[in-house]
């Protein structure tokens, strides 16, 4: 069967089975599938090989572990000791900062977290519920492309095979174009600034992720250690008993999550076993010139999913042949993360941008108008920036 329609045939088969079995169980089949389409039955041994690969089970902890450190912030009440303050110190501007500090720990529909901790400031400073849902799901996601917390960007670094800072350093721009756009969202907000030294001592609970930033950014020992170190020094510091770390794993062992990432590396296996990925490219540029089509197929991939992992498990693989595998091109990167990132971010799918505005009392078509503007802002620097 020709590469090209296998793979188109494997994609379809995902987009259709994600509303009813997830996108981890669905990914599984739709790689079952392609392997059987490009290999026969000897591609179900490539399958079993990702399956115990040792980074595939490396991945699968750093995932768990982060989403651990995350929760056991939360349970302890570090986050809501955090966000109260913060009101107090810098009044309506805490509808950046506080998504901006609570993106730093990824949870699945973590917007509502951050929503909740800004519920009851939204009548004290007179924002609508519009303005509320925007500011706390835009930014909350700012850290998605670069922060090395987020599964997008541990899955993404696996199926590129490169390094977390190679990886970050490549789109680190997307998070700094977010950043300036988001500012659009804020004009007539009401700015305070009064930094106290309560302030100060609510801003220690952050501690846990400067721990993780110097152990793995400036002594750059392996992510995996580094956040074992954090989640141990929360467990001190807060003298966690067995009992409270039972109740954070439950919440933290998320199978949907395991079974995805189980399921990305079999699909990156099947993908660049076979060169499929580099056949499909050539394809798409006989239409689109290569970087519009790497574009244009990532942000279908994350609109129609709208969940962060979809473009560095279903698009990422498809597109090795532009961004390149081991040695990459971080412009090229650049663009495809953008463009799934945006695509994402401009689901209605997206469940921190329904939980959002379900919180806040309002639709999504009422909010959706003034977020394409500000995806489109990103779009542009994003664009400028690739072509200079």
């Amino acid at each position: 069967m020709d590469q090209s329609l296998a793979l188109f045939a494997s994609i379809a088969l995902v987009l259709v089975l994600i509303r009813k079995l997830g996108i981890g169980i669905s990914l599984f089949i739709g790689s079952a599938v392609l392997s059987y389409l490009l290999f026969g039955y000897n591609g179900f041994e490539v399958l079993l090989q990702a399956l115990i690969n040792i980074q595939t089970l490396k991945i699968v902890t750093m995932v768990i572990l982060a989403f651990t450190l995350g929760y056991s912030m939360e349970y302890f009440g570090m986050l809501n000791e955090l966000a109260e303050e913060l009101s107090q110190a810098i009044g309506a501007l805490s509808f950046i900062l506080i998504p901006l500090l609570i993106g730093l720990l990824p949870m699945p529909g973590g917007a509502l977290i951050s929503a909740v901790m800004l519920g009851p400031l939204m009548k004290k400073y007179t924002l609508t519920p519009e303005r509320a849902t925007l500011l706390n799901y835009w930014f909350r996601h700012v850290w998605v492309t670069f922060w090395p917390l987020y599964p997008s960007v541990i899955i993404g670094a696996a199926v590129l095979n490169v390094d977390y800072f190679t990886f970050a350093a490549a789109t680190l721009p997307i998070s700094i174009f977010a950043m300036i756009s988001g500012l659009m969202l804020t004009r007539g907000i009401e700015k305070k600034f009064q930094i106290s030294r309560n302030t100060l001592k609510a801003l220690t609970n952050l501690y846990p992720i400067i721990i993780l930033l110097f152990l793995s950014v400036i002594l750059k020992l392996d992510l995996l250690i580094s956040l074992l170190v954090a989640i141990f020094a929360v467990a001190i510091h807060r003298r966690a008993k067995l009992k409270d770390f039972e109740k954070i794993l439950k919440r933290t062992i998320d199978r949907k999550i395991i079974v995805l990432v189980f399921a990305v590396m079999c699909y990156k296996s099947v993908i660049q076993s076979s060169g499929v990925a580099e056949s499909i490219l050539t394809d798409i540029s006989l239409e689109f010139p290569a970087p519009v089509a790497a574009f244009i197929l990532t942000l279908i991939v994350g609109f129609a999913t709208g969940i962060e992992m979809s473009y560095s498990s279903i698009a990422l693989p498809l597109l090795t042949g532009f961004t390149g595998v081991g040695t990459i091109d971080p412009k090229n990167l650049m663009l495809v993360i953008a463009a799934g990132y945006l695509g994402v971010m401009l689901s209605p799918l997206h469940l921190c941008y329904v939980l959002t505005a379900e919180y806040f009392g309002t639709e999504i078509s009422r909010t959706y108008r003034q977020l394409v503007l500000v995806a489109v802002a990103v779009a542009v620097l994003v664009w400028l920036l690739y072509l200079i």
